[in-house]
């Protein structure tokens, strides 16, 4: 990972109602990594990723994307810097997976126009980068839920972002599912996307992600490298649980107990 941050926040406070849900958050994600958001349910991290892509915005502090306060950047040419893929892909209505996928070329297209043959090739590489190509014809509803998670990475990936966002998208997938959208992040880090994932599974999050933001209540309790992040006495503090680390062939594993 380069130094020089792509995605850094500072100062960020956001509230709903007068309910402060972030408060003082100070990030700096560099490009070309996997960076985690941990904490218990209620911390504030899909809140987070909200305030990023802007589909809500802090009361105060700001969000600079490559060195930009996105409040300068147009919608249209921000969708193109960074998109999220939804904690819920699961649609309630009828749409082929090939239009699904894309719908994240809108953002390159003036209004009206058609999809270009370079449009379609980026849809056909999305689709075949997240093994999806065998889904191309079918009902998106009709897919399973790790399927339907993968086609949304596809939509995300044809949008051509240097940032993509994800929100808990292994929650409700088995560990098979898990395990190939979490190596399927790892191809696309060393592809120079840069990744930002809230996530659960502190265990996926050890073995995957660079580095971890670890959210407690609406603040920042740790921001660093993971080998650090999940020491004993901070997963304790924020989790009110003890680990340890055990190290395997296959890296680090985490056991936790009361």
């Amino acid at each position: 990972m380069t130094e020089q941050p792509i995605l850094q926040i500072e100062k960020l406070d956001f509230a709903i109602g007068g309910h402060a849900i972030l408060k003082d958050i100070n990030c700096r994600f560099a490009a070309g990594g996997i960076h985690g958001l941990i904490g218990p349910n209620g911390s504030g991290k899909s809140t987070l990723l909200r305030n990023i892509c802007r589909i809500w915005e802090p009361q105060n502090g700001r969000v600079l994307i490559e060195g930009r306060d996105y409040r300068r950047i147009p919608r249209k040419s921000l969708s193109q810097l960074v998109t999220l893929v939804q904690q819920d892909t699961r649609l309630d209505f009828s749409i082929l997976v090939s239009d699904f996928v894309a719908m994240g070329r809108h953002p390159h297209l003036k209004r009206l126009q058609w999809l270009r043959q370079r449009d379609q090739d980026i849809i056909d590489q999305a689709l075949e980068v997240t093994g999806t190509e065998v889904f191309r014809h079918r009902l998106i509803n009709e897919l399973s839920g790790g399927e339907a998670q993968l086609v949304s990475l596809a939509r995300a990936l044809a949008t051509e972002a240097p940032i993509i966002l994800l929100d808990e998208p292994t929650s409700a997938l088995d560990i098979r599912h898990k395990l190939e959208i979490m190596e399927l992040l790892t191809s696309l880090r060393a592809a120079g996307k840069t990744i930002v994932i809230s996530i659960h599974d502190l265990d996926l999050a050890r073995r995957y992600c660079d580095t971890v933001t670890l959210l407690q209540q609406g603040r920042v309790h740790y921001h660093g490298m993971a080998e650090q992040g999940f020491a004993e006495q901070r997963i304790k503090e924020v989790f009110h649980v003890g680990v340890e680390e055990i190290a395997t062939e296959h890296g680090v594993s985490l056991l936790f107990y009361r």
